[in-house]
């Protein structure tokens, strides 16, 4: 909101003028700060809703969507380079907030506003905890206090960068097998419900007997012709079954355990969840965050619950008093992890410790998603063609009976 304001300075010169504030009463504290008495003010006619960018229906739909991680990044690394030019916060919120678009861009303004109100960056980025994640705000807390915002900022940059990049390594990896499954699944469903009817009329009109393979083709093909219904139902309950028991706290964490024994899909599941644990702890620990509050933060991050419930146990062993070396000695956090930890304990170097693992778990990411993707290619292979050969084996041996 805009105010008209009329007063005089401690110079006693009159002045006048236009103020933003939240409201009334922070209008007139903002011209007190500045030394300004004042003789009227009143709401700009042309303030408010008509104050704020006129939004379109697609601005609007914008607004709905959830904000987006490379908006997040985005908002961060420009907030800190314009820090570095010597921008103030309003300043630098006011620039970002004509450059971002649909939600983040209200929520720059919101933050814009509570500091123009008197509150503290870190205190008005808390109203939005959800959207920028706990770590992102301790490490802001720790950095306003320190005065050292601008390397914060672009800690968190690079933290959601690199876990931004692991993530789509992940979706990417795993898209493909989910795609193979489904190609699999339809092309035999396909041979099965179009292919083989037509086979079964044919062996009908000539009296003949069919193969074995072409009789057990035919058998499946009646089957999934008259159960089909029955199948969907099955596939739809046990899809039900597995969302409902993860949604349950003992359930997932019973699926993650799982997860975990599966080969490769375990030990990349396992080798991202220990990228975040060391990116996260040199991250904080940089920003002046202690040990027992940077490992409760990332228990919270890490998606993987039984690996997630050994940090939160280091945790609360060090809060004990327990050395750090001894807590992290847990069966899911890996020996590269408890060996480097009892090192930076001992060397007093711990943040460059976890920057060097970090980055290590990184580059094992990378290998374990692109072996990952090496090993399914021949694995598509074998799963259609041997689906197609099959039928075409079926295919000729009873053209060779029909024939004989």
């Amino acid at each position: 909101m805009k105010f008209v304001y009329q007063g005089m300075n401690t110079s006693g010169e009159t002045c006048e003028g236009t103020i933003s504030a939240v409201d009334h009463d922070a209008a007139i504290a903002k011209l007190q700060k500045k030394g300004i008495y004042i003789s009227s003010i009143q709401e700009n006619a042309g303030s408010g809703a008509a104050d704020k960018p006129k939004q379109d229906a697609f601005e609007q739909l914008l607004c709905l969507l959830p904000v987006k991680t490379n908006q997040k990044i985005f908002f961060f690394r420009q907030l800190a380079l314009m820090f570095r030019s010597g921008l103030s916060v309003t300043e630098a919120l006011n620039i970002l907030g004509g450059i971002q678009r649909g939600r983040m861009r209200e929520i720059i303004l919101d933050i814009n506003d509570q500091i123009s109100a008197g509150q503290s960056f870190s205190q008005s980025m808390e109203k939005y905890e959800s959207v920028f994640s706990p770590l992102a705000l301790h490490m802001l807390r720790s950095a306003e206090a320190s005065g050292e915002l601008e390397p914060a900022l672009v800690r968190i940059a690079d933290f959601m960068e690199r876990q931004a990049d692991i993530k789509t390594q992940l979706i990417s990896t795993m898209t493909y097998p989910v795609v193979v499954l489904f190609m699999t699944v339809g092309v035999f469903i396909f041979l099965m419900s179009t292919v083989i009817p037509k086979f079964a009329a044919f062996f009908e009109k000539t009296g003949r007997t069919p193969p074995p393979e072409m009789i057990q083709m035919m058998g499946i093909s009646n089957f999934i012709h008259q159960y089909w219904a029955h199948v969907l139902v099955v596939i739809l309950v046990i899809l039900i079954g597995i969302t409902l028991t993860y949604s349950r706290k003992q359930g997932r964490f019973y699926i993650d355990y799982l997860l975990l024994k599966v080969p490769l899909v375990g030990t990349m599941i396992s080798a991202s969840s220990m990228s975040q644990i060391t990116w996260g702890l040199s991250s904080m620990l940089q920003s002046g965050i202690s040990v027992v509050q940077s490992l409760e933060i990332i228990s919270k991050l890490i998606n993987n619950k039984v690996i997630a419930k050994d940090i939160a146990d280091a945790s609360e062993e060090i809060l004990q008093g327990s050395d750090m070396g001894k807590s992290f000695r847990k069966p899911h956090i890996e020996g590269l992890i408890q060996e480097m930890t009892l090192v930076g304990e001992r060397t007093g170097s711990m943040v460059s410790v976890m920057k060097d693992a970090g980055t290590f778990y990184e580059e094992r990411v990378r290998m374990i998603t692109k072996a990952i993707a090496t090993a399914m290619e021949p694995v598509a292979i074998l799963l259609i063609s041997g689906i197609v050969g099959y039928v075409y084996y079926g295919f000729f041996k009873s053209m060779f009976a029909v024939s004989g």
